[in-house]
């Protein structure tokens, strides 16, 4: 607040805001995330001969979210067993966006001190 110091009081004026005297008005911009890229799941696909998965046929890797297609060979061979294994997650990612900064904090203009002074009677230099 603008206070104009009398006359006799003119030698030096000073404006002091106490410490909790400011208008906070920051803030951020909300914070996003973008379509997911990647991630998805990895096993081992092992085929057996017998019913008690102990001699291993065939063996391949299974990864989502591709075609889980698995070809068998020789065609037209029996499977009695089958096993996943190593099973992971491999996750995913995705850009974030937002966040930046908003606003801003300034003084409170209406809790101001004005400290008026006189003109010394002596200087020290």
């Amino acid at each position: 607040m603008d206070i104009p110091c009398p006359d006799n009081y003119n030698y030096a004026r000073y404006e002091m805001f106490p410490e909790d005297g400011v208008v906070d008005e920051r803030g951020c911009a909300k914070c996003e995330c973008g379509q997911p890229e990647g991630g998805g799941c990895t096993a081992s696909l092992h085929l057996y001969k017998g019913p008690a998965c102990s001699s291993q046929s065939e063996q391949g890797g299974l990864q989502s979210p591709y075609d889980q297609c698995v070809n068998i060979f020789p065609v037209g061979h029996a499977i009695s067993g089958k096993a996943i294994t190593d099973l992971a997650y491999v996750p995913g990612s995705c850009a974030a966006t937002g966040g930046t900064p908003a606003g801003s904090a300034v003084r409170d203009v209406t809790r101001a001190v004005t400290f008026c002074c006189l003109h010394p009677f002596y200087e020290i230099k």
